[in-house]
């Protein structure tokens, strides 16, 4: 059988059958070596989005991902034509869409591909922000031009007074949550939510390397994140991603991203790593510094 062959033929099978249940999988295929594979797990993620429009935020981060480091036409084009669907884009990456479109070392069915896309994302931003000006994310009553920058300034969408109001107490509740599920505390008695975080501070405290957990920090422009946690000597970040759900599958996707649009120095570790996350951890933690 052909290297990858498996691979190909479970895309076209989760693609084929609607299986929108394993998504990630055809997540993961789309970053793997095989030209054969790619193409057929964006086909299979452009027949999914067309089931549940719930996918269609979840694929858009990895198909962009996907079709900007592509090197092979035909695959680029079948990525294109499944980012298409996708909603969620940014300026920054509508523009990287564009630059495809205007490199005239492409095929022209790829760049045909690549500004199709580019103008149905452009279409979504503009009705996004056309609905930003005028109503409530939440309650879709009209909003003033105040309340609207006020609901901007503070979350990047539009709130009437009574909703922002309720989302900032909605805040302050989800802030109690998170400070009570830390029950569990590191060697250096750091409070923790979880059994794989509590290693890592562990370990990170054996070694002697400063770390601050769960706090915010800007990593570019007004792009802010919160990670697990922070190593301010060498500017990096560790994520421990302890979950499966989809909605938490879909936050990973676009965390991940806003860290490699930020350029910044990334270690992910998961639940299968739980069983040897410290070596784990030393073996990717030494590709950054001396340990």
């Amino acid at each position: 059988m052909a290297v990858g062959e498996a691979e190909r033929k479970r895309a076209v099978e989760i693609g084929s059958e609607g299986r929108t249940s394993a998504w990630t999988e055809i997540v993961s295929l789309l970053s793997n070596p095989s030209p054969a594979v790619r193409r057929a797990a964006a086909s299979a993620a452009r027949k999914l989005m067309s089931i549940s429009g719930d996918l269609r935020k979840a694929f858009c981060i990895p198909l962009y991902m996907a079709a900007t480091r592509e090197t092979r036409e035909q695959v680029l084009q079948y990525e294109l034509r499944a980012l298409e669907m996708c909603v969620g884009m940014t300026d920054q990456m509508v523009a990287d869409i564009k630059d495809i479109a205007r490199n005239a070392t492409h095929a022209d069915y790829v760049r045909a591909a690549a500004n199709d896309c580019a103008a149905a994302a452009e279409m979504v931003i503009r009705e996004a922000e056309s609905r930003r000006k005028h109503w409530c994310a939440r309650c879709r009553r009209p909003v003033t031009k105040e309340e609207s920058a006020a609901g901007i300034e503070r979350y990047g969408k539009p709130y009437c007074r009574h909703c922002l109001d309720e989302r900032i107490l909605e805040e302050r509740n989800f802030e109690a949550d998170v400070a009570s599920a830390k029950r569990l505390r590191t060697a250096d008695d750091v409070a923790v939510q979880s059994r794989g975080e509590k290693r890592i501070g562990d370990w990170l405290s054996r070694k002697r390397i400063e770390y601050v957990y769960d706090e915010r920090y800007r990593i570019a422009g007004d792009v802010s994140i919160r990670p697990d946690f922070y190593l301010p000597e060498f500017d990096l970040y560790i994520e421990y991603w302890g979950m499966q759900e989809q909605d938490y599958l879909a936050r990973k996707s676009e965390k991940k991203f806003l860290y490699q649009r930020a350029g910044k120095k990334l270690i992910s570790l998961d639940w299968r790593d739980l069983e040897n996350i410290e070596s784990v951890l030393e073996e990717k933690l030494s590709r950054y510094i001396r340990l």
